[in-house]
C-alpha cells in the first residue's frame, strides 16, 4: 500500500462520514482485503480521537496563539529579540509534546491492530449449511468465499426468509468484522450459546473483536475460557494471552 496525500484525504473523508455512499462500499471492501490499509485507517481514527482530546486542544490553542504573536513581532522587528527567541523555543517544545503524545498513542493502538491482524483468520466456509435451500446456500457461500461481505450481510441480516442458524451467525459476525462493524459482530457471536458446538469458535472471534476494539481485559477473559476449554484454539489463545499480559 502506497501512503499518498490522496489516500490520507480519502481516509479522513471516510472517518468523518463525508465520503459518498457508493465510494464507502468500495472503500470498506478494500479495507477488508488489505491489512495495511486497515491499520492505516485505525491510526487515523485514533489520531482523530487524540486531537479531539481536551489536553491536545489546549496545546493546539496555545501553539496557535504563540504562532500569531511570533508573526506579529517578526513584522515589527528587523531582528529577532530575546522575547521572540523564547517564544519560538516554546512553540517547538509544544509541538514536540503533542508529537510525542500522538506517537505514543498511535504506537499503543498499533500493537492491538498488529496482534489482531496476526491472529485473525476468517471463519472458513463449511460444506453444509443446515436449514437453508440449495440456492440460498450457494449464494451465501459464494459471496462469503469471495469476500463480498456486504452481500452476506444484506442476505443474512434479513432473516425473515430462513432461520439464522449458529453457523450463519459465524458468517454474519465475520462479515461485520471485515466491514469494520465490531459491535454488530459481537451481537452475532454472543448469541451462540455455551452448549453449542460452535461455542469455542464464537468465543475466539469475540476475543479478537474485543482486541480490535482495544479492550484487552474482555479479550483476555475470553482467551482464558478458551484455554480452559482445551479445544482447537487453545494454543493460539495461549500465545495471544501471553502477548497481552506482557
Amino acid at each position: 500500500m502506497e501512503r499518498t496525500q490522496e489516500l490520507f484525504e480519502k481516509i479522513e473523508l471516510y472517518l468523518s462520514k463525508e465520503l459518498p455512499a457508493q465510494e464507502v462500499i468500495a472503500f470498506e471492501k478494500e479495507i477488508s482485503m488489505d491489512s495495511e490499509l486497515e491499520l492505516e485507517v485505525e491510526k487515523h481514527r485514533e489520531l482523530q480521537r487524540v486531537l479531539s482530546d481536551t489536553d491536545t486542544l489546549l496545546f493546539k490553542e496555545k501553539l496557535h496563539k504563540i504562532s500569531t504573536e511570533i508573526k506579529r513581532e517578526s513584522s515589527e522587528e528587523s531582528t529577532i529579540s530575546y522575547s521572540l527567541f523564547w517564544k519560538i523555543a516554546a512553540s517547538i517544545v509544544i509541538v514536540f509534546g503533542v508529537g510525542t503524545l500522538l506517537w505514543n498513542t498511535l504506537n499503543t493502538s498499533g500493537d492491538f491492530s498488529d496482534l489482531y491482524a496476526a491472529y485473525y483468520e476468517i471463519y472458513p466456509v463449511e460444506d453444509v449449511i443446515r436449514g437453508s435451500t440449495q440456492v440460498e446456500k450457494d449464494v451465501i457461500m459464494k459471496s462469503y468465499a469471495e469476500g463480498d461481505y456486504q452481500k452476506v450481510v444484506a442476505i443474512l441480516s434479513d432473516n425473515t426468509s430462513f432461520p439464522l442458524t449458529e453457523q450463519f451467525r459465524l458468517y454474519l459476525g465475520n462479515s461485520y468484522l471485515n466491514l469494520g462493524k465490531e459491535q454488530e459482530a459481537l451481537e452475532q457471536f454472543q448469541q451462540i450459546g455455551d452448549d453449542s458446538k460452535y461455542s469455542e469458535n464464537a468465543n475466539w472471534y469475540q476475543a479478537l473483536t474485543y482486541l480490535k476494539l482495544k479492550d484487552a481485559e474482555k479479550s483476555s477473559a475470553l482467551l482464558k475460557d478458551i484455554v480452559d476449554f482445551d479445544g482447537v484454539y487453545k494454543e493460539k489463545a495461549q500465545e495471544l494471552l501471553a502477548k497481552l499480559e506482557d
